[in-house]
């Protein structure tokens, strides 16, 4: 059993304590509340373990991490990270970014592929994805334990037009809200053309960040799971995702969605079942609902070799294949 380090304290060395105790009085001046945290945390933003990695992120430096979670603060009553993302709304194949399961340690395992994305092109609209999915992820997997994820970025379907600095800017300013929480990113099948916009971003990277960012072929994923922890079960799904999204297909790919019917049915029988219905949030109704979506977060804490029970396709529209 995982035992919660969710809201764990400081590290126990008398300087870090010093350093802590100092931010975590001087952050009682920060308003926080539902306001700051959102729908998907438990009534504050500011914890003991978010206090611990903006104090880690700036290397104990007490005044610039408080910078730092000032910043984050005011841009979270601003941007509302936990907003949905509008495309995905009006079309569940817009985007593919989403959690896929937990590894070992319970760390969220965050995939995209580039050839699955089919309305990828508006780097403003790509970033709400993001943060949609990065605000969902992180209750998920400090209940179990964890704080950090892993990006699987899967480089099929890349090409010249995804070379656009400001996504890759517009991405490195908002995880700048999310400091120390990126295990590793890993960078699948990255193609030759994707040099000149690495060249341009990796010095901005801090020297600890660059060393979580691995390359490597498509075909290694049974390799990707010594790095990542990831159990046999996440490696044969990831090992099959990534075989079938090179898969050409017209229309395109299809999802599944989850049967709510039976996620009700479910509540009394597993308790580990963790399932969370957009709708609830008042932010997804009806047929606006993110199939796809829905389905991505809709995660077992533990293996559940039975959830093609609770699982019915979904047929796409033709406003969907277009």
């Amino acid at each position: 059993m995982i035992t919660s380090k969710a809201d764990a304290g400081p590290d126990s060395s008398s300087s870090n304590l010093t350093a802590f105790s100092q931010l975590k009085e001087a952050s009682k001046s920060i308003k926080d509340g539902p306001e700051i945290a959102g729908p998907f945390r438990e009534g504050k933003f500011i914890t003991d373990s978010c206090l611990q990695r903006y104090l880690t992120a700036n290397n104990g430096d007490v005044k610039k991490a408080l910078a730092q979670l000032k910043e984050t603060v005011d841009w979270r009553k601003t941007y509302k990270p936990w907003d949905p993302c509008p495309k995905c709304l009006k079309n569940p194949l817009a985007h593919n970014l989403r959690v896929v399961g937990f590894d070992s340690k319970g760390r969220a395992v965050i995939y995209t592929c580039f050839s699955q994305a089919n309305d990828r092109w508006d780097a403003d609209v790509n970033l709400k994805h993001l943060s949609w999915v990065l605000e969902q992820a992180v209750p998920l997997m400090e209940k179990r334990g964890a704080t950090k994820w892993c990006w699987m970025s899967d480089f099929h379907g890349f090409s010249t037009s995804d070379c656009a600095p400001k996504s890759m800017m517009l991405v490195k300013s908002m995880l700048a809200h999310y400091p120390e929480r990126l295990y590793k990113a890993i960078l699948m099948d990255a193609p030759w053309i994707f040099n000149g916009l690495w060249s341009l971003v990796s010095p901005l990277l801090d020297q600890r960040t660059k060393e979580k960012v691995l390359f490597c072929k498509a075909d290694k994923v049974k390799d990707l799971g010594k790095e990542i922890d990831a159990s046999d079960e996440l490696t044969d799904f990831l090992e099959a995702e990534i075989s079938d999204n090179r898969i050409l297909r017209e229309p395109p790919k299809r999802y599944w969605m989850v049967n709510t019917n039976a996620k009700e049915e479910q509540k009394g029988k597993n308790s580990s079942c963790d399932v969370i219905d957009f709708r609830a949030t008042g932010s997804v109704v009806d047929d606006e609902m993110c199939r796809k979506c829905l389905f991505q977060f809709s995660i077992r804490a533990e293996s559940n070799r039975e959830v093609g029970r609770d699982i019915q396709p979904v047929q796409e529209s033709k406003s969907d294949a277009s």
